[in-house]
């Protein structure tokens, strides 16, 4: 008997799943932006995707960007609230010691290119510090970025804490939840989150699609 101890790095993809997907692999396939009737079919099964996602988090269907899977939404968020900063003099960015690579992968080369970033301590525990984390934040700090939950040692962080603080400071909070959705209940208003990336093979979905 062979028993699956990995679900943190993927998962089985669910029966659910795989019956909703079949329809539209055979029969839903044309451009979701064509005017055509099989187009405007593609749109409709495309809209009530997003519809449906967004209900899950308390988000609404045009917040919903999908994308090729946790990594990219985290980039895109990552590099989106960058750009958005050095626009407005505001080249500092929050973050911690323990991210996924798709996090610090993208803030080192932000460094690379004249950004500062403050890597907070998770100390003993893996938990960030609020007290620290309000202080590391400046007048020039564009985004705070901190992991939902860890996929090594499981610490959930203090998101709606953390968001509180950002949204007081006036500064922009993504969270890299791909460990978290659709294992945790989220709300990402009631948790002040502005930006978050998911990752469906985290939850028995198919490899190859997120959204941010």
């Amino acid at each position: 008997m062979n028993v699956y101890f990995d679900n943190a790095a993927t998962t089985k993809m669910s029966q659910v799943a795989l019956d909703a997907m079949i329809p539209c692999l055979e029969n839903v396939y044309a451009n979701a932006s064509s005017l055509h009737t099989p187009g405007q079919k593609s749109k409709e099964v495309l809209e009530k995707a997003r519809e449906e996602i967004a209900a899950c988090i308390g988000a609404q269907p045009n917040e919903i960007y999908f994308t090729s899977g946790g990594s990219e939404a985290d980039n895109q968020a990552i590099v989106s609230a960058a750009k958005w900063g050095a626009r407005r003099n505001k080249k500092h960015i929050i973050s911690t010691a323990f991210e996924h690579h798709a996090v610090l992968h993208t803030l080192q080369k932000l460094e690379k290119e004249g950004y500062e970033v403050t890597y907070l301590d998770v100390h003993e525990n893996g938990m960030v510090r609020l007290d620290e984390l309000e202080a590391a934040i400046r007048p020039d700090t564009c985004l705070v970025t901190v992991m939902y939950a860890n996929n090594e040692i499981g610490s959930i962080q203090p998101i709606a804490e953390i968001g509180a603080i950002c949204k007081e400071k006036s500064v922009y909070f993504h969270t890299d939840a791909v460990q978290a959705v659709g294992h945790l209940p989220i709300n990402v208003k009631e948790q002040n989150i502005d930006m978050m990336s998911a990752s469906a093979h985290k939850f028995h979905g198919p490899k190859g699609i997120g959204f941010l």
